[in-house]
């Protein structure tokens, strides 16, 4: 889903007032969202390609009519049934309108990534902020002898897909950990157990899972020797959406990687492991 900033606030506003002065109501087929039924688990938003869902206080909800093509492939991504077609007067579909949305909320998202040789000072980051330079902790994992003693096993920053760099010396290592945002909170031993130093990258693909990040990923992929990626993800439906994005660009990998997961319940136990 992708954050909706100051510039593509003032074009809705500009096509509201468009939809108002220059357009007509005509009965048409559109999406309808029962909102008694909806969770607001998002799995509409990443189903639509127009952009004409988003979650708005826990619900799904058309952005703007002209938005929606009427076509319901969002449909078939509701686990809950919230969402069916309806006949009823709305405007139309305006496709060169919904195209420049789109092309304006991909620039708000949009990270600079030119292709890196050596090194990664060519790296811009989206955010300028101290706390997203890269930090590489040298210290080793190793088990503490203290009786309920813990100690961190994370040997990077950052750690969010959005900020890490692709060719940060971190990710010069044969695993990586790929984690929804959500798990290290409900998985009590997750340093001990499944961090234990190896390289991670963070997203939560509810909030913030674009297709930036999507070429993040591919870039980290073709620039280190990984060959095995554990995904640690939660057991709600929104987390098991994140294979099915990355199967294109592990298909373009000219090379063998292992994928695992380790789904994490609400309740903080390990409901499965294994090669998938």
């Amino acid at each position: 889903m992708f954050a909706i900033k100051n510039k593509t606030l003032m074009f809705l506003l500009i096509i509201s007032m468009t939809e108002i002065k220059n357009k007509q109501k005509v009965t048409r087929k559109i999406i309808k969202i029962d909102e008694d039924l909806c969770t607001g688990c998002g799995q509409c938003v990443i189903a639509c390609a127009e952009g004409a869902l988003k979650i708005i206080d826990g619900k799904a909800k058309i952005v703007s009519e002209i938005y929606c093509d009427g076509l319901g492939a969002c449909i078939g991504e509701c686990p809950e049934g919230a969402l069916t077609i309806e006949e009823r007067e709305s405007f139309e579909f305006d496709e060169e309108v919904t195209e420049e949305y789109l092309r304006i909320i991909k620039k708000e998202v949009l990270i600079e990534t030119p292709h890196v040789t050596h090194g990664y000072s060519a790296h811009t980051q989206q955010c300028s902020c101290p706390s997203a330079s890269t930090i590489v902790y040298d210290n080793v994992w190793e088990e503490s002898d203290v009786s309920g003693e813990i100690p961190s096993a994370l040997r990077q920053w950052p750690t969010k897909l959005t900020l890490v760099n692709p060719s940060a010396p971190f990710f010069n290592n044969k695993e990586l950990l790929f984690v929804s945002d959500c798990a290290p909170f409900a998985f009590g031993d997750f340093h001990r157990k499944l961090l234990k130093g190896k390289p991670i990258v963070t997203v939560c693909p509810m909030l913030s899972f674009s297709e930036t990040e999507l070429e993040k990923f591919e870039q980290i992929l073709d620039l280190n020797p990984i060959e095995k990626i554990n995904f640690i993800l939660m057991d709600v439906p929104c987390c098991q959406k994140i294979k099915l994005f990355l199967d294109p660009i592990f298909a373009k990998i000219n090379r063998k990687i292992t994928i695992e997961e380790t789904i994490i319940g609400r309740d903080g136990n390990i409901l499965r492991q294994g090669k998938i």
